[in-house]
């Protein structure tokens, strides 16, 4: 199909371009912006004046502003293929605010020369929504939705990062394991909604026994893991008998009947050659000492009862 050169007047295609809701660029081999539409003067936090002839690395981070005329050097003097060219890529655009926005571009070369020079040309979008609901859903996927808190995804995660923090710097750093004690009976009894209730219920029950580095994560039905970075096995301890005593100091009602809820804690603190899962191992083997103990304690040491 060949479409009629009047429709291709300056005029017509300028006036196309204004109203286009994607930012439009025209810049030449020097990095010379030529033309700039009204979205792409939105975007940028410029007026239109403002950035017809000036460079185009005015609108780039330090490191890429640094480095761009010779990307554009090398392409000119190799040709061939290109890893920006003709692809959609994800940069961040400084505005005129300073401030920084995600953006989403896809340049590509245009035929012939301007005064001898050669010229690209870009479309370049706003990408803030789509990474926020990137963050949101990223976020989501971590989170338990019916406590609140971390989910094993996120928890794990977090605690790679406290656990390689803590092996760097030579911190301490510890790990309390607890389990609900007779969850299953409570679930039989009251239904599983009456279980939900209780879980729901339990991080605002011990929201003050925690610190406020302290990571709590929901690792299975009613088993939660607790990370506490730059803490030792007594304060571990000390932290795992507030979240006891808080517990059982709370009656929760299910379906209108009070339920006591008790737990099982194990404490384990990170030695010099661990990595998580012997850490984990350790804290959830105490839990289970404690579990046949008789239940609603802490332990912090491999011992037996008696």
């Amino acid at each position: 199909m060949t479409v009629s050169s009047k429709v291709l007047e300056p005029h017509i295609l300028n006036a196309l371009l204004d109203r286009a809701t994607v930012s439009v660029w025209i810049i030449d081999e020097t990095e010379t912006i030529l033309f700039a539409n009204s979205a792409a003067s939105e975007l940028s936090g410029h007026a239109p004046d403002e950035l017809v002839g000036r460079p185009i690395s005015l609108l780039m981070a330090p490191r890429l502003a640094a480095a761009h005329a010779g990307y554009i050097r090398e392409f000119l003097e190799r040709g061939g293929e290109s890893q920006i060219l003709g692809h959609v890529r994800e940069f961040e655009m400084v505005q005129r605010n300073g401030n920084r926005v995600s953006i989403e571009l896809k340049a590509f070369a245009l035929p012939g020369t301007l005064n001898g020079k050669r010229l690209f040309s870009a479309f370049i979008s706003d990408n803030t929504a789509h990474k926020n609901v990137e963050a949101e859903m990223a976020f989501m996927a971590r989170k338990d939705c019916l406590t609140g808190c971390l989910n094993r995804l996120g928890f794990m995660e977090r605690a790679r990062t406290e656990l390689s923090r803590a092996g760097r710097n030579g911190h301490p750093l510890s790990l309390i394991v607890m389990d609900l004690d007779h969850f299953k009976r409570i679930n039989d009894t009251h239904g599983h909604r009456g279980g939900d209730t209780i879980l729901a219920h339990l991080l605002p029950t011990l929201a003050d026994a925690l610190r406020a580095h302290d990571v709590f994560g929901r690792v299975g039905g009613e088993e939660f893991f607790i990370l506490l970075p730059e803490t030792g096995i007594a304060e571990a301890a000390a932290v795992a008998e507030r979240l006891r005593k808080a517990l059982e100091s709370r009656t929760f009602l299910c379906n209108g009947t009070s339920v006591p809820v008790t737990a099982s804690l194990g404490c384990a603190s990170l030695r010099a050659d661990d990595d998580l899962d012997p850490l984990i191992q350790r804290a959830d083997r105490r839990m289970y000492l404690a579990k046949n103990a008789g239940r609603n304690r802490v332990v912090a040491a491999d011992t037996s009862f008696t």
